[in-house]
């Protein structure tokens, strides 16, 4: 009842075991080729998603750098603007101080006529005193207090 593992060359047993191992040898070697195809296949998918990743990674670093750039550009224009605002500012207001020059000076002169004219009325005052004290000696000194602690 022991089966014989030994099949007899040439028997059709014989050949279809041969086959199988043929058949078995070839099919490992295609799933060899398969598996070698597959990592292929997956090496090729992850170096395409690496540079996806880098060209997107490149593609946001250079908006960055366009929307920084836009950025400084608007903020460089709004300083130009306020520059222009303040010559513009200072000019009228360099204009405005220069209109008010002879107003000034104006002002200055009716202020030294001013004195002027008191000067030469304490200059009469002073004559006729002077005028009067000479007329008559003896009311020198005057009796008008000229200083408030005497």
């Amino acid at each position: 009842m022991g089966q014989n593992n030994q099949v007899k060359k040439g028997s059709p047993l014989h050949e279809l075991q041969n086959t199988l191992i043929l058949a078995s040898s070839q099919n490992e070697k295609l799933v060899m080729i398969e598996k070698e195809k597959i990592i292929a296949l997956i090496n090729a998918w992850e170096e395409n998603e690496k540079a996806k990743a880098q060209t997107k990674a490149y593609r946001e670093l250079c908006s960055i750098e366009a929307w920084e750039n836009n950025m400084k550009t608007a903020l460089e224009l709004d300083l130009k603007k306020m520059e222009e605002n303040l010559e513009v500012e200072k000019a009228e207001y360099t204009k405005r101080l220069k209109k008010k020059v002879p107003e000034i000076e104006k002002i200055a002169e009716a202020k030294r006529e001013k004195i002027e004219k008191q000067k030469g009325q304490e200059t009469i005052k002073l004559e006729k005193m002077s005028d009067k004290l000479t007329a008559t000696p003896s009311a020198y000194p005057p009796t008008t207090k000229t200083c408030g602690c005497f």
